[in-house]
């Protein structure tokens, strides 16, 4: 077995990487493994046909891929569907304040516009 470890430049609020530094194992030919901090994250999986497939933490293909830094960069954006779902729900309960925020944004703007000639 050999060892590497990821050396591309961390992305931070991306799948996998919020958990951690991704370590990249060859496991056996063409059979690449990651894992952070010993949780298993993913793996890619090279065929006869030269392609790359990904798979994500619970052995699901996530894609075939040309190269394998793009079915890398797939298994370490993959995300457990529970973060997915809390990510979803934090995004939609700041979505009210958010439209509050541009409504005040915009009267004040409007106002600023009529006042300034009286200036």
């Amino acid at each position: 077995m050999t060892l590497t470890t990821d050396d591309r430049p961390e992305a931070e609020g991306h799948g996998a990487r919020d958990r951690g530094r991704i370590t990249w194992a060859t496991v056996d030919s063409g059979f690449h493994v990651a894992s952070t901090a010993g949780n298993f994250v993913g793996s890619v999986y090279t065929t006869e046909s030269g392609a790359f497939v990904a798979y994500d933490g619970t052995s699901t293909p996530l894609g075939r891929y040309q190269t394998r830094e793009a079915a890398q960069s797939a298994v370490e954006a993959w995300e457990p569907p529970e973060e997915r779902a809390r990510k979803l729900a934090l995004d939609r309960s700041m979505l009210p304040a958010a439209t509050v925020s541009a409504v005040v944004a915009g009267g004040v703007a409007a106002m600023a516009g009529l006042l300034a000639p009286l200036l």
